[in-house]
């Protein structure tokens, strides 16, 4: 697992969905299941119109830090 000093900050999963980092709504941005794995994925929140990069650990999403 990532360690903190290496991610960005930790987003929000409510009831296994991430919740978008922007508008705060309770919109399903997508789907997070415990043993997901994934660097760099970019996603799409249909109320703020915003993209935006997330890491994905053991469950976990962190704001992308890298470029």
């Amino acid at each position: 697992m990532q360690s903190q000093a290496n991610c960005g900050r930790l987003l929000t999963v409510d009831k296994g969905y991430l919740v978008c980092p922007y508008c705060r709504k309770n919109r399903k941005v997508k789907r997070i299941t415990p043993d997901e794995r994934g660097e760099r994925v970019l996603l799409y929140c249909r109320d703020c119109k915003r993209e935006f990069r997330v890491d994905i650990e053991q469950g976990q999403c962190f704001e992308s830090r890298s470029r």
